[in-house]
């Protein structure tokens, strides 16, 4: 069996033990329910392709293979999530000068417009009008309007901002899943999250993520176990500058106090302790990161944190 074979059928049976200590009643038919539509699965649903490895977070984001989930929860993401949050950090390094590269967009001079490409190189900006993607004539036509002085408007490509959020959101949920296993993905404060993670065209909830000011890599990955506020007392799971937050097992109100918290135009401080990143999937079978059981090397830190939240669907550009 070739080893990418061999690492998701190992995968697969680590899961399938920890759902049947969990659900007894299911231990029958070894089965791994996709973490995400809790759909289960025999092991045959790894070789007709119904269950694959998906990477966390998104691989256009420079994430790993991590868990085992279904073929329409990973493509239904790849296609309708991940996509904006790459687009959303390509547009933000264009748009920052951080990361010199060439990037599609619409330009507009009066009236006229044209497809473009912006080039970023050693600090300085261009605007280039390839041919191949424009009409015919267009070249001398921008000519005749492009004057010393000229106001451009450039249009980057488009992504949905909820859109982002949420694919770093799930990211998070399924960070946690593969150390925490089923119970944590069962429990009922987690039913809000699968929610807004599967009806992704609206709104779910009113906010469940923040960012720092500082620009961290997104390299940085860490799942956390907030310490203060009180009202928080949940887990982080880190991406660079962007936080996720998820509830204790049963804080069903978790959501609803981010949201009262959230309105304030004040960050609020918030410490945490880091206790680690999973390589690959325990499923719970190891000490949850933060518990008193756990050997993790815990790194207290203080960070000051604004809530994102959100009015509706909107897109970016």
């Amino acid at each position: 069996m070739p080893i990418r074979q061999r690492k998701k059928r190992d995968w697969f049976d680590r899961g399938a033990a920890a759902y049947a200590l969990v659900r007894a009643e299911h231990s029958a038919e070894r089965t791994y329910p996709c973490p995400v539509c809790l759909t289960p699965f025999t092991v045959d649903a790894l070789a007709d392709g119904r269950l694959s490895s998906e990477h966390v977070p998104p691989e256009s984001v420079g994430g790993r293979e991590l868990v085992l989930t279904c073929r329409r929860c990973n493509n239904s993401a790849g296609s309708m999530l991940d996509a904006d949050a790459a687009v959303k950090e390509l547009v933000r390094s264009a748009m920052a000068g951080t990361h010199e590269h060439r990037e599609r967009v619409k330009a507009a001079i009066g009236d006229f417009r044209v497809n473009a490409e912006v080039h970023l190189s050693g600090g300085r900006y261009s605007l280039v009008v390839p041919r191949r993607v424009n009409k015919p004539g267009t070249a001398d036509n921008l000519k005749t309007v492009a004057r010393p002085g000229s106001s451009i408007t450039v249009q980057y490509r488009q992504f949905s901002e909820l859109g982002a959020k949420i694919s770093w959101f799930r990211a998070g949920y399924l960070a946690l899943f593969a150390v925490a296993g089923y119970a944590f993905a069962l429990d009922p404060a987690m039913e809000i999250v699968r929610r807004q993670i599967l009806e992704c065209d609206e709104r779910r909830m009113v906010t469940f993520t923040s960012e720092v000011s500082e620009d961290i890599a997104l390299s940085v990955h860490r799942i956390l176990r907030v310490q203060a506020p009180d009202w928080h007392r949940g887990w982080a799971v880190e991406f660079g500058r962007y936080f996720l937050h998820f509830p204790s097992a049963g804080d069903m109100d978790f959501y609803d106090r981010m949201s009262a918290r959230g309105s304030a135009v004040t960050p609020y401080m918030t410490t945490y302790e880091y206790v680690g990143w999973p390589t690959e999937p325990t499923f719970g079978r190891a000490a949850l990161p933060g518990d008193e059981r756990s050997t993790s090397r815990k790194l207290p830190r203080r960070t000051s944190m604004r809530w994102s939240t959100f009015t509706s669907k909107a897109s970016s550009s």
